[in-house]
């Protein structure tokens, strides 16, 4: 592997984790604010079940957007997966879930009603949560509105990544020109 190829994948994957160890710490300050008084800090619940596996999820974001831009989906799609890094607690798997179903839904590999049916429901779930935040919080102090703020974009940040991730570009299928080009010979209408 050569500097140029590996710098293609290095950088990715650690702007990736620099990305995921913020949006895990964001996301623990949030819960501390959602806890009150009562929020501990542990290492084993604050490193080893949110920062360590927020880095590695966005490490893994890296290193697929990296396969992405470098036009090497195949056998890639395993890394859409990243988000179940943070399973440390089975009750965020329908969030962690929803996170990959609304990228499912700009994807190819499926039926299209298959797209539908998990993609809709993702976003209707991903977008349900702040709101209901919202009425358990109460937006009508700046605390509370800065803190469903901040619950809607921590939620929507792996969302996006994965839709990101998922969606089919045009370039991916690249159409097949019938026509010759001359791309070789300089000449308009002459073979390749």
């Amino acid at each position: 592997m050569n500097a140029t190829r590996r710098t293609g994948v290095v950088l990715p994957i650690a702007i990736g984790a620099v990305g995921g160890l913020g949006w895990a710490a964001s996301m623990r300050g949030m819960m501390a604010q959602l806890a009150g008084f009562e929020s501990e800090f542990h290492w084993l619940g604050t490193f080893g079940f949110i920062l360590v596996p927020g880095t590695i999820m966005g490490a893994l974001f890296g290193w697929a957007f990296a396969r992405r831009i470098a036009g090497r989906r195949r056998r890639a799609a395993w890394l859409t997966l990243a988000p179940f890094v943070m399973l440390a607690d089975p009750a965020t798997l329908p969030l962690l879930a929803a996170f990959i179903g609304a990228g499912f839904l700009f994807s190819d590999r499926s039926r299209p009603w298959v797209r539908r049916l998990a993609g809709v429901s993702s976003f209707v779930f991903l977008a349900a949560v702040p709101i209901g935040a919202a009425f358990v919080i109460g937006v009508t102090t700046p605390h509370g509105a800065w803190l469903t703020i901040q619950l809607a974009t921590l939620i929507w940040i792996p969302a996006l990544a994965e839709i990101l991730l998922q969606h089919r570009r045009d370039d991916d299928h690249p159409a097949v020109d019938p026509v010759p080009t001359a791309s070789l010979t300089g000449v308009a209408g002459a073979p390749d």
